[in-house]
């Protein structure tokens, strides 16, 4: 990270700013610890904090050549989202409670290329609707950063019911039409939790198609039989397309979701309604996003401290 020097619209020079955002609301946000942030992130940067301390609560970051996000899934999701450069650096580390986009083994790659996308929506790892998927945005921020992932646990017989999407699911060789209990769309080894996706590959350009169809019965009779698909994808996972008369697990670059109402989507652990056409894929910003665990933050705090001896 050496130093870097631009010239203004003016003809001056001027120092390229790095904003480090820190959400206090994720579950280890509290313990992102800004003299460590700042020592390893200022090297040839003016450098600005900015803390997220309410839902909802982001802003224009076009001023900034660099962006160190200091969150979870939902905190890198809105940074994803927001205003700014397009030549920008995004620097992710995870502070989350689950941390499932870092966990599904980004943390091994430090590098990602693809980033998915809904429309003019994007995000990290997987979108999705149905049986559970209210579980990643309910959560009270509290509970979350008291009990960790216990805190979802006590959400799981809440929402084992029955789902009834109404969609159309087209890719570029599949279509079908009809009531679903789950939709997901997914570009990761792990979702709730679960290491089921065994076809992922990074930056293949590729997301997974996960959609399991609604039983004819609801009440008792329709969660034993809705059971019995959860567990298979779940539980068992996949190393291959799979189809059956309950359940379809198949690759693709390009989906289309159409819906005839609005639906919540579970959108990296953040609440979002969608309808009418979602056309989803996956595109790449002009510089892949840096990942960064625990242990490299400190070799790079290390590494610049000592520099400045």
């Amino acid at each position: 990270m050496s130093k870097n020097i631009e010239t203004n619209n003016r003809g001056a020079t001027r120092q390229p700013r790095c904003v480090i955002v820190i959400n206090r609301l994720s579950g280890n946000g509290n313990r992102a610890d800004e003299r460590t942030l700042k020592s390893a992130f200022e090297r040839g940067y003016s450098v600005d904090f900015y803390y997220i301390t309410q839902k909802q609560m982001l802003k224009d970051f076009s001023a900034y050549e660099r962006i160190v996000v200091c969150g979870g899934d939902g905190t890198l999701n809105g940074i994803l989202n927001s205003k700014m450069r397009d030549d920008v650096e995004i620097i992710y580390l995870p502070y989350g409670t689950l941390n499932e986009f870092y966990k599904g083994g980004i943390k091994d790659n430090h590098f990602l290329k693809d980033i998915c996308f809904a429309n003019d929506l994007y995000f990290s790892y997987v979108m999705a609707a149905g049986i559970f998927t209210p579980i990643g945005y309910c959560v009270n921020d509290k509970k979350k950063r008291k009990y960790k992932a216990l805190a979802y646990i006590s959400h799981v017989v809440k929402e084992y019911k029955i789902h009834r999407i109404k969609a159309k699911l087209t890719t570029q060789d599949y279509c079908d039409e009809g009531e679903y209990s789950l939709i997901m769309a997914i570009d990761s080894p792990r979702c709730f939790g679960f290491r089921f996706n065994r076809l992922f590959k990074t930056d293949d350009g590729i997301m997974h198609l996960l959609a399991i169809r609604a039983p004819k019965n609801n009440g008792l009779i329709g969660k034993i039989k809705i059971f019995f698909p959860l567990f298979r994808a779940f539980f068992v996972g996949f190393n291959k397309s799979y189809h059956s008369k309950n359940m379809e697990f198949r690759p693709f670059d390009k989906l289309t979701i159409s819906l005839n109402e609005d639906v919540d989507f579970d959108v990296d652990g953040e609440k979002k309604t969608l309808s009418g056409d979602i056309n989803m894929g996956i595109t790449r910003f002009s510089r892949p996003i840096t990942i960064l665990g625990k242990a490299d933050l400190k070799n790079l705090y290390v590494a610049n401290k000592d520099s400045n001896l």
